[in-house]
């Protein structure tokens, strides 16, 4: 499989996180170039403190099923994902600006922190998913 798939996580909610992780994590193993950017809440989700103390908002019942019954947390697959070579995941320097974040606030899975242009830049003549 080839192709390019861009990723733009927004919201912080464990559904939508998954969502755009599975769907990243296969498309990487495929032999897809998949470029992940996380703002707004999704960005504060994988703040090492909210990890730690499992801040995590669910809507409904799948977002509980897959805390309680995963295997691998989204963090996990994220990695192993990027062990292919065909993921680079960013994120978003605005939101770390407003938030007073430093990269080291982040869980290491982050190859960079760019700002909406750079990104849209990487991520030309990509097919773009938002979640």
């Amino acid at each position: 499989m080839t192709g390019k798939l861009a990723i733009v996580l927004l919201s912080g909610n464990v559904e939508k996180l998954a969502a755009g992780a599975i769907i990243g994590a296969m498309a990487a193993q495929y032999g897809m170039d998949v470029k992940i950017f996380a703002s707004m809440n999704a960005l504060l989700a994988f703040r090492k403190e909210a990890l730690e103390k499992k801040e995590f908002i669910t809507e409904g019942v799948a977002g509980k099923v897959i805390l309680e019954k995963s295997k691998e947390s989204i963090v996990d697959m994220l990695k192993k994902a990027k062990e292919t070579g065909k993921m680079k995941i960013y994120a978003c320097s605005m939101i770390m600006d407003m938030m007073g974040l430093k990269k080291e606030d982040l869980v290491d899975i982050f190859d960079d922190v760019v700002g909406v242009a750079t990104f849209l830049s990487e991520a030309e003549g990509y097919q773009i998913l938002i979640f």
